[in-house]
């Protein structure tokens, strides 16, 4: 039906690349713009404010362009638009299309009328990545090989609360999943997890990172505590005089112990990292770095995002401002100006709750009522799922 959408050939491609490289997005929503400017990064992109109905407006009078993403949420009929937007674009430039609806039937529907990519809402970074990026750059970004997904979180500073934000984040996105989660905790000495749990961790987890060849599948027996039915802990308390010898070999077996039993691991990551750390990072498909409004976390934060980029890639890096609008805290202004963009997550400051619950040995999440919400995004970056769904577009395919 919308012929002038059907993809070009190769030889074809390669010369519109050279003379229109731009690619457009039209999105209503700022997730979707941060997931776009992360998947696409690298690409001669802009991304403007708006839905199929603006980028129709745009291309009455601007046609040099290699690609559009438009949104098509909210729009009662997205098809008869489709029908205009056909009377304006180009036959060689790609059409990728955001919305609502998770119906294959409407999918189907869209690629049978030449679109490149339908993508339901809410975006995530690996959607763009696994989905998006290659139909329009023709590329892939490199990712971590096969195995539960790694998250790790850094703090940039200390008593930033990363470990708290690394408990309560493998707790919800267990919650939000029900599938298996580990929490590993990686500060082998002074480490605040267990004590936040209100457990004790045994000696295993130093064995296996000092001796790989000792840590086999009972490893997590001996080293695992459940937190609940769903999330482990995996940690240690080593004196603080101990001399450790933590091995790259290490490392790695562990993670890969976990990645065969766990769906999703969630590492705190000791802060400079050694090494011996990098495989955790490499590994990760998403490495959080946290700071607080102060000018040692924007100083830290900036090294640690370059430690990241440089051990494992740029489009891994997002940047959680926690705490974002305590008391005496940097204004929002200098923290942008300082990190040269909008930090990727918020989480603002949500009171004497957060530190009881550490006094108390429970997590967060059970103790502070507004921290689920704004770790929902989060997680929804990270998982792709807990996302409410409207039903405009629901109610045009009769469901």
């Amino acid at each position: 039906m919308i012929a002038n959408m059907a993809a070009v050939s190769p030889t074809e491609e390669a010369a519109s690349v050279v003379t229109r490289d731009r690619i457009v997005c039209f999105v209503d929503d700022e997730l979707s713009a941060a997931t776009l400017r992360k998947g696409l990064e690298g690409s001669n992109l802009s991304i403007r404010r708006g839905t199929i109905r603006n980028a129709i407006r745009m291309l009455e009078t601007d046609t040099e362009l290699f690609a559009l993403v438009t949104d098509i949420s909210g729009i009662d009929d997205p098809f008869t638009e489709l029908e205009r937007l056909a009377g304006v674009c180009p036959p060689d430039v790609r059409v990728a299309l955001i919305g609502e609806s998770r119906e294959i039937t409407f999918y189907r529907e869209l690629m049978e009328m030449g679109l490149t990519e339908y993508l339901p809402r809410p975006l995530t970074r690996d959607m763009v990545l696994d989905k998006l990026r290659p139909k329009l750059l023709g590329d892939v970004a490199p990712g971590p090989d096969r195995g539960g997904h790694v998250i790790s979180i850094c703090g940039a500073q200390g008593g930033a609360g990363a470990t708290s934000i690394a408990i309560n984040l493998a707790l919800q996105v267990a919650e939000t999943t029900k599938a298996k989660v580990a929490l590993l905790d990686l500060h082998l000495q002074g480490g605040e997890a267990a004590v936040m749990l209100g457990v004790q961790p045994g000696p295993g987890l130093r064995i296996a990172l000092e001796n790989p060849m000792r840590a086999d599948t009972l490893f997590l027996e001996r080293a695992a505590i459940d937190v609940n039915e769903r999330v482990c802990l995996i940690s240690a308390d080593e004196e603080l005089d101990a001399q450790l010898d933590i091995t790259e070999a290490g490392v790695r077996h562990v993670l890969g112990l976990l990645r065969q039993r766990f769906n999703y691991i969630v590492v705190d990551v000791p802060v400079p990292f050694p090494p011996s750390i990098y495989p955790v990072i490499n590994l990760s498909r998403h490495v959080m770095v946290l700071l607080e409004a102060e000018v040692t976390g924007l100083r830290n934060a900036h090294a640690l995002r370059t430690a990241v980029t440089n051990i494992a890639g740029k489009d891994r890096v997002f940047t959680l401002l926690n705490r974002a609008d305590r008391a005496g805290g940097l204004p929002k202004a200098t923290i942008v100006k300082a990190l040269g963009a909008e930090p990727d997550m918020v989480i603002p400051d949500l009171g004497k709750g957060m530190t009881q619950a550490v006094n108390l040995g429970i997590p967060a999440l059970k103790h502070v009522s507004g921290l689920r919400r704004h770790l929902a995004p989060i997680v929804r970056e990270i998982t792709g799922v807990g996302a409410e769904r409207k039903g405009r577009l629901r109610r045009l395919l009769g469901l």
